[in-house]
């Protein structure tokens, strides 16, 4: 593959020759059956449409989302993450970029669709490995059409209901398509999820390098996540029990594959290296070794550190005992009603998955112990420590070298989908559908039981029977925030719950001092933020409502 010609046709394929994101014109240096007669160039093509793929190594300003929801703060005040918290975002200044950057994936692609089926590689046809070539290129427009479900499900989780494009839109369609209601963006994101996943191979080889790819467990798992989020009260007012069904169904069909298991060991799939595969990870975006997020995260006493995002008492609170119990800071100190728990000690037995996601005071980190204390290294009153008393764990490879003139880079692959999200969606989908302990013929699995396997791996005591749905809903809740911090998923989780009147106003740290070599801990109140039931959704950016007439803005904005 001649890596020059690819960056030149792609760079000139996103020209966009009017404001409307939909609409792009192309030309390239070469044309375009040029690259559809060769296979590599027709390969890298598809390629291409991976870099498109979120992650949030600090999407804004440095900044993961988790600042935006009561898991994180940042700790820079300046930072257009807070513009989330204080209410200054609109429609003439949104924070997102992904209509921009989903709409050129998905108009990139409707191309390669056209294209690819006039693709003519005959020239190779005398080749002795021709028909084996041309057996590998069958997936590719499957694979095309899964990475486009993906963008449309970007798009109409933020959005709601949404343009959606099946083929490339001349100038005059781009500014007059009208939006398909969400329902029925994701009834086509299921339908193609499966037609691709009947194509697309369970592996590609056992080169973890594959891991990036799609193939039909990623197709199971969009299934799974699109119609939990379409059951959700966000998009499920009336509460139709059938829309949870569909749910559950999705993700049991998934977990009945055995395709895919839970790891052993957690640190496998959370230091994020992947440096062999791992049967949990089930889609991860990779990318190139790197420093960055390391220098925007590290601790501020530590060589070339940032802080940036900062874990909140609101999220280290919903780590519980490793007995089970719950633990809260408030202003008179550490309250827990296990008889186990030591307020001297407050992290010690406590949730493994706590130190997997967060960095407290005392904690061995790079060769000494973490201080974030008022006074300590890491602790205030030292410009840029940490405002919550909690630095970031999750994602972090803790072997970077910041040092000038050594410095060293790690491997940083942002999870897409992995299976403890597929049973904590099994789980989810089932206790709204039928209570904690239903089974039959065939969902053979309860609400319960799928809980009980993320837990049980965490090395967490599980959940008897007899909880009410409601009562399972708390849990639940609460386990998906602690197993999946920092992965993505509580900023979208508050707006389909409808929870943000009630997790996104009040931001507590802690308050940490040391005297006579004893630490004491108090609740302190971070941020009082502004929240209002628009901003479930995003508003629609007003330049496109200038431009399409047809488009519709979301309510509120």
């Amino acid at each position: 593959m001649k890596i020059k010609s690819i960056y030149i046709l792609m760079s000139a394929l996103f020209i966009v020759t009017a404001c409307n994101h939909l609409d792009f014109d192309e030309s390239t240096g070469e044309s375009k059956e040029f690259f559809y007669s060769y296979f590599d160039k027709t390969t890298s093509l598809v390629n291409h449409h991976y870099s498109y793929l979120y992650q949030d190594f600090g999407v804004l300003d440095g900044a993961m989302l988790d600042c935006a929801t009561d898991d994180a703060e940042y700790v820079y005040t300046n930072s257009k993450i807070q513009n989330f918290n204080n209410g200054i975002w609109s429609a003439l200044k949104p924070l997102d970029t992904r209509w921009n950057e989903s709409y050129s994936a998905i108009r990139s692609i409707n191309d390669f669709l056209a294209s690819y089926a006039n693709a003519d590689f005959s020239r190779f046809e005398n080749n002795k490995d021709y028909a084996e070539r041309l057996k590998l290129m069958e997936s590719l427009p499957y694979e095309a059409r899964l990475l486009r479900a993906i963008y449309y499900f970007d798009l109409a989780k933020r959005y709601g209901a949404i343009p959606m494009p099946l083929t490339v839109l001349t100038i005059d369609e781009a500014n007059s398509i009208s939006a398909t209601p969400f329902t029925e963006v994701i009834n086509f994101i299921v339908s193609e999820c499966n037609a691709t996943a009947a194509k697309l191979p369970e592996v590609y080889t056992q080169d973890v390098g594959e891991t990036g790819r799609v193939t039909k467990g990623v197709a199971m798992a969009l299934k799974s996540r699109a119609l939990l989020y379409a059951a959700s009260k966000l998009h499920n007012a009336n509460s139709d029990v059938e829309k949870w069904k569909q749910a559950a169904s999705a993700a049991l069909d998934l977990m009945n594959s055995g395709l895919y298991q839970l790891e052993g060991n957690i640190n496998t799939v959370v230091t994020n290296k992947i440096t062999s595969a791992s049967n949990e990870l089930i889609m991860v975006r990779r990318n190139q070794q790197s420093n960055a997020f390391e220098r925007k995260n590290f601790p501020i006493g530590y060589e070339g550190g940032g802080t940036g995002t900062c874990p909140t008492q609101n999220l280290v609170d919903a780590f519980q005992t490793i007995n089970g119990y719950d633990v809260m800071l408030t202003e008179n100190g550490w309250e827990s009603n296990d008889p186990e728990f030591d307020a001297a000690t407050p992290f010690a037995n406590r949730d493994p998955r706590l130190r997997k996601s967060v960095l407290v005071n005392n904690d061995q980190f790079k060769g000494r112990q973490l201080e974030c204390f008022q006074g300590g290294q890491d602790g205030a009153p030292t410009q840029g420590a940490s405002i919550t008393g909690y630095y970031l764990r999750k994602y972090i490879q803790e072997t970077v070298d910041l040092t000038p003139g050594i410095e060293s880079k790690e491997y940083h692959h942002w999870i897409v989908f992995r299976y403890a999200e597929i049973l904590l969606n099994y789980a989810e989908a089932m206790n709204e559908a039928f209570g904690p302990d239903y089974i039959d013929g065939s969902f053979t699995i309860s609400a319960r039981e799928a809980l009980n396997m993320v837990r049980t791996r965490a090395t967490m005591p599980a959940i008897s029977p007899g909880l009410s749905a409601e009562e399972f809903t708390a849990v639940l809740r609460q386990e998906r925030r602690v197993e999946l911090a920092f992965e993505g998923h509580r900023f979208w989780d508050i707006r389909r719950w409808m929870i943000g009147e009630q997790t996104q106003k009040q931001i507590y740290g802690a308050d940490i001092q040391r005297t006579d070599n004893a630490v004491t801990y108090s609740l302190k109140t971070i941020e009082n933020r502004v929240w209002s039931e628009k901003m479930n959704l995003y508003p629609v950016p007003q330049q496109e409502l200038y431009i399409n007439p047809n488009l519709v803005q979301n309510q509120g904005w």
